[in-house]
């Protein structure tokens, strides 16, 4: 029988080494031109093994060197480098795994969920750098400026976005102006909830005194649309999302039946937390809750950890169909604030409050409403969260396809570039911008969310459009993927307030009134509106402008809705 079969080196089994160019073999094969290969001899491979492990010896032997003596300082410091970057990294890195780790094929969108919720802490709560200690006053809470009882006498001089202005001049005129119509529709609401008139009331709003009056919803909305006082903003936020009845009689009793039978929930869902078909979601509850916002003290409290680990899981044991899924988390702070703070005084701020020094009988209500109105606003966008979260693919669509027509430079500038609107705009649709800015920019934004009826689900792309619009001369300005990555993900807006996000929900009601309705209007041209409707949409539009700026901006604004038309016929 020939033996041949036993050099051959492709046989089953076999197994050669593999060299390249960064990794090339210890010792060099012999010359194969000069008639040399490899031997199969047992005495020849015991040879080059050896020379080989020689080689190596001889290659690592200063590495080794006992006479080698080290600096101790010099190594102690190396190693504190090492642990400090270290350290940095790990505190950076906020990306948390998924609750199912189960591969599935829609690991892009798992990809864009934890990028949308990598960011550090929400905007507004870092501590600035220099400060010391954790009992730093931040100011969480949106308050609209309360119109006092001296308010009809005329200033000399007012102050508007840090700058003294004239009386006489007309910015300071339309301050004031817009100050005059924020007192006549802040009596509006009043009147509307039955409260007293009166500017200066009791700071606990369970204090003040209530007539029976029912509420119409409908002149609510338009009353809210541009801010709500923050006094009465835990009543009327209960309102607009469908928790408290407009009908004064049922609200006692409709609220006690709620309240009743949340608590109901957390006695026969809670204590499953540790059930093995359970035990997942609850660990990632658990997780989230300390990173949300960890430079806060109100949410580093334990007690109020314990009530978003209740609200979480109970919700997401109620609605299995998407069950906890990251940033939901962040959409219970807003109410959490707000119905804190209906038992704190106006001299205190929620930010560093000690949630302990209320009564149980109030922190209850606190975690029951928070929940139910959670909830409430969850049932218009639960598309959001379910598998595949279809409902953010959409809105993201539908955004693209929106900035195409309202903003064409900046589209092209961001496809030239290879700017996936999923790379940026998915966390704006998950998290509902509350990632992007200030959470006091986040509840004054969301009364006017509460406003629309369809506020998350619809009117929140819109102003996703208009957010994006907001930094179009910077974006343009990046040349980079690289830079305008970092830009959309670190957007200028810590000191956003009232003013910015008027600024902001205006642009996008005038993008809805456009666009909102009309068959096709994501595929259809943009020129495709008339003169007449542009006509209809800017008058309309200016009596709600009216309301919120001064002269100069509303120049500004009609200037820049001529652009759009401009700009879309082109």
């Amino acid at each position: 029988m020939s033996h041949n079969w036993i050099q051959q080196s492709a046989i089953p089994g076999s197994v050669r080494p593999v060299y390249g160019a960064q990794y090339p073999p210890l010792t060099e094969y012999d010359d194969f031109g000069n008639g040399g290969g490899r031997t199969d001899s047992a005495d020849n491979q015991h040879s080059n093994s050896g020379a080989k492990f020689q080689n190596y010896v001889d290659s690592v032997s200063d590495a080794w060197d006992v006479s080698v003596t080290l600096d101790e300082r010099a190594a102690c410091t190396s190693a504190a480098k090492v642990l400090e970057r270290h350290a940095s990294l790990v505190a950076r890195d906020l990306i948390m795994p998924p609750v199912n780790p189960i591969p599935s094929r829609n690991s892009k969108i798992q990809a864009m969920q934890r990028l949308a919720i990598q960011k550090e802490p929400i905007p507004g709560t870092a501590v600035p750098a220099g400060t010391t200690g954790v009992h730093l006053s931040i100011n969480l809470y949106p308050r609209l400026p309360e119109i006092s009882v001296e308010y009809g006498r005329a200033p000399s001089s007012s102050v508007v976005n840090g700058s003294v202005m004239a009386h006489d001049s007309p910015t300071a005129q339309g301050h004031t102006l817009a100050l005059q119509r924020d007192h006549a529709r802040f009596n509006r609401l009043r009147a509307q909830l039955g409260v007293h008139t009166s500017p200066s009331l009791n700071p606990n709003s369970g204090t003040q005194s209530l007539k029976s009056v029912d509420v119409d919803l409908e002149q609510l909305r338009k009353d809210c649309w541009m801010g709500i006082p923050h006094k009465l903003r835990p009543t009327i936020w209960r309102i607009l999302l469908g928790y408290l009845p407009t009908s004064f009689e049922r609200r006692e009793v409709t609220l006690a039946r709620k309240r009743e039978e949340y608590w109901h929930y957390v006695e026969q869902y809670f204590h499953t937390r540790y059930d093995e078909q359970h035990q997942d979601t609850f660990r990632q509850i658990h997780i989230d809750i300390p990173r949300m916002c960890p430079l806060i003290p109100l949410f580093q409290q334990k007690v109020v950890q314990e009530i978003f680990e209740h609200i979480l899981y109970i919700w997401a044991i109620r609605h299995p169909a998407s069950g906890y899924v990251q940033g939901i988390n962040d959409l219970v702070t807003p109410f959490f604030v707000v119905f804190l703070s209906e038992f704190i005084s106006d001299d205190t701020e929620v930010g560093t409050y000690d949630v302990s020094q209320l009564p149980r009988e109030q922190i209850e209500i606190v975690e029951a409403d928070s929940f139910w109105c959670v909830t409430a606003l969850l049932d218009t966008i639960q598309d959001n969260y379910t598998f595949a979260q279809p409902g953010i693919q959409r809105k993201v669509s539908q955004l693209r396809h929106l900035m195409s027509r309202v903003d064409k430079q900046l589209h092209r500038h961001l496809e030239a570039h290879g700017v996936e609107y999923l790379q940026f705009a998915f966390r704006w649709m998950n998290n509902v911008l509350m990632r992007e800015i200030p959470l006091r920019a986040t509840i004054r934004l969301w009364d006017t969310f509460l406003s629309e009826r369809n506020g998350f689900s619809q009117f929140h792309g819109y102003v996703c459009a208009a957010f994006l619009r907001m930094w179009s001369k910077q974006l343009q300005a990046e040349k980079d993927f690289q830079g305008i990555m970092l830009l959309l993900q670190n957007l200028p807006t810590h000191n956003w307030g009232d003013q910015q996000i008027c600024e902001l929900t205006a642009d996008a009601f005038s993008l809805m009134a456009l666009f909102d309705g009309a068959k096709n209007h994501l595929a259809e041209d943009v020129n495709l509106i008339n003169q007449e409707t542009h006509d209809r949409v800017t008058n309309c539009y200016m009596e709600l402008l009216e309301n919120a700026y001064p002269h100069q901006l509303r120049v500004s604004w009609i200037h820049s809705q001529q652009m759009l038309v401009r700009g879309s016929e082109a």
